[in-house]
């Protein structure tokens, strides 16, 4: 699956800036939210099935995921080491951010979503860095369960805006991820502060992690929390863009219907598709949470976004152009 290496293109050139630095420290974001949206828009959409079964040639570009996004966080600790410019340190933080979101968060995604056992703990340590290893608790119990719900705090509706989803989003999905361990705990007639509990664990692992960072240099600490914030904001930014205004109706005991097609925004853009394991086929997804990314398919039905991710992330964060282009969507959607 060569075209899946595509990937590694934000690494590599957050990995570039750091060691050429100057103007280079900033190709990151030019290439993230400039060339790709040029190249989807030059690709275009493609709706052709694929159905690559999970062999060890598709796994391989998620096993890469790992060394990599360790390698790039021990080069930024390395060169914050020096004295740098304050331009530098701002974009090598935010580069290390884009490629932990691209690459880290979306690997993780995939990888939290395997039953072996290993795979599963390699996507939990790739959300080491950006400190959202609850992440693996939430998405998988929570969100899936109640995606299109007003109980789902990853899912906007309709006439939100960004900036009011963001921080709804990021308090909602820990907590709900607390509670999904405690009701986990209480059925196993366990109580919630025990060793077992993985959310205690999580926050013990996430401490020992900045601590020792901090004892090491407290400016690199400081840099990989806003790393960490930066890369977390992108994913919510996501979710943001994949359910904006997508709900399932309810019966009269207030049960949500089965989760449908018209439940999850879809995209066929060639090249955010390749770079982001094929995430933006999210309707395929999120009708079968278990398939590997590298058997989604598109959804004729589905709705569809009008341009790649990257794009979309940046129609996002101005909601007045937002609301004009993605609310007639929704009206259309809601009305089949």
């Amino acid at each position: 699956m060569p075209r899946y290496f595509l990937a590694y293109l934000i690494p590599a050139t957050a990995a570039l800036g750091m060691l050429l630095g100057g103007s280079w420290s900033w190709v990151t974001p030019v290439v993230t939210f400039a060339a790709i949206p040029a190249v989807d828009w030059w690709l275009g959409a493609d709706p052709r099935p694929i159905a690559t079964p999970p062999t060890v040639r598709a796994n391989l570009p998620l096993y890469l995921a790992l060394p990599v996004q360790y390698g790039l966080i021990v080069l930024l600790a390395t060169r914050l080491a020096d004295t740098v410019e304050p331009v530098e340190y701002l974009g090598w933080i935010v580069s290390t951010g884009l490629a932990s979101a691209s690459l880290g968060i979306v690997v993780a995604h995939e990888l939290v979503h395997r039953r072996n056992r290993i795979e599963y703990w390699c996507g939990k340590l790739l959300l080491l860095p950006v400190l959202y290893m609850h992440f693996a608790i939430e998405h998988v119990r929570g969100h899936h369960e109640r995606v299109a719900t007003s109980a789902d705090p990853a899912s906007a509706a309709g006439g939100v805006s960004l900036y009011r989803f963001l921080p709804r989003s990021v308090t909602g999905q820990l907590r709900s991820a607390w509670r999904l361990e405690a009701a986990r705990l209480k059925r196993k007639d366990r109580p919630t502060l025990c060793r077992d509990n993985e959310m205690l664990g999580i926050c013990a692992i996430q401490i020992i992690w900045i601590t020792g960072w901090a004892v090491f240099d407290l400016r690199v600490a400081l840099a990989l929390i806003l790393t960490a914030a930066i890369a977390v904001s992108l994913l919510e930014i996501i979710n943001y863009v994949e359910h904006y205004g997508l709900r399932r109706s309810t019966d009269a005991n207030g049960r949500p219907e089965p989760v449908r097609a018209q439940h999850s925004w879809n995209s066929d853009h060639r090249a955010s598709r390749a770079m982001l394991f094929e995430l933006p086929r999210h309707t395929d997804h999120h009708m079968s949470g278990a398939r590997p990314y590298s058997t989604l398919q598109s959804v004729p039905h589905a709705p569809h976004l009008p341009a790649g991710y990257p794009a979309m992330v940046l129609l996002a964060l101005v909601p007045p152009l937002w609301f004009k282009v993605m609310d007639p969507r929704v009206q259309t959607v809601s009305r089949l």
